[in-house]
């Protein structure tokens, strides 16, 4: 069990750049060993469980209580219905845990923008599924969800302690692929607005021989962006003297917390 842990421990991506960490661990104080989800969908301080971006969940991690055989396993959720129904879209586990210390896992799972990270608590010992935090509450199932599957779920209370939180966290790279789209020209002004389809918020950019690029435009949503391209210098004369010019601008996007990808596109200017 030990030797499990430890390979999944060295096969952690070496960088901790380009990701973003949801959820939270500490002390288990409160150890549940049956069949039961659990989902974190708020907070009253620190890390969000709540995904907020698309991409790849890529390790999990538990601060596991003092003991042995131990297990546990990381789900995740999508809101279907108020006020609190949800599916299970993915999981990973169970997974045997090494008492008494942090156990990480590496995963590749997909991770959509609001997802809710959460557990199950079926072991054969108990895992501190829970850490003590007053004031909050958590959401709980005692029929757990296959994947796919959707149901209600019990905001924590009596018998539950309503004071406490999911010992659990994990780690998202955020997507960095992005879609080049139609192309709508200006012909009267000589410049062209290319659509650009991006997964997360973040930052694109736009450069090239020719191409007067954008410095930086700052991305709040998922969604189209009209991105303006326009001619300089040599190109700019030669689409003043003949009507049309050839660009190959390069765009550049990065997410948010994420890291960058680039694809060059060719794009016709035209003025008449």
């Amino acid at each position: 069990m030990a030797s499990s842990v430890a390979l999944a421990l060295a096969m952690l991506p070496a960088s901790a750049l380009g990701s973003v960490t949801i959820g939270q661990l500490g002390s288990g104080f409160k150890d549940f060993s049956a069949d039961f989800d659990w989902a974190q969908p708020s907070v009253t301080s620190g890390t969000s469980y709540v995904s907020p971006v698309t991409g790849t969940i890529v390790s999990w991690s538990h601060q596991a209580v003092a003991g042995s055989n131990q297990q546990l396993t990381m789900k995740l959720f999508r809101k279907v219905a108020d006020p609190t129904t949800y599916m299970a879209v993915a999981h990973d586990g169970a997974r045997p845990l090494i008492g008494g210390t942090v156990n990480t896992f590496p995963v590749s799972i997909p991770v959509q923008a609001g997802d809710v990270l959460g557990l199950n608590t079926l072991s054969t010992a108990s895992t501190g599924a829970l850490f003590q935090m007053p004031g909050q509450s958590f959401l709980y199932s005692t029929s757990p969800l296959a994947d796919g599957e959707s149901g209600a779920f019990t905001v924590g209370g009596a018998p539950m302690n309503i004071d406490s939180r999911l010992n659990i966290s994990a780690v998202i790279q955020p997507s960095s692929s992005f879609a080049l789209g139609a192309i709508r020209r200006n012909k009267r002004r000589g410049t062209a607005i290319l659509a650009v389809r991006v997964p997360n918020p973040g930052v694109l950019t736009e450069s090239g021989k020719g191409v007067k690029g954008l410095t930086s435009l700052t991305v709040s949503s998922p969604g189209s962006i009209p991105l303006r391209v326009a001619a300089k210098g040599a190109k700019r004369r030669r689409l003043a003297e003949t009507g049309r010019v050839r660009l190959r601008p390069t765009i550049t996007y990065m997410p948010t917390g994420g890291d960058p990808s680039s694809q060059t596109t060719g794009v016709k200017l035209k003025k008449r």
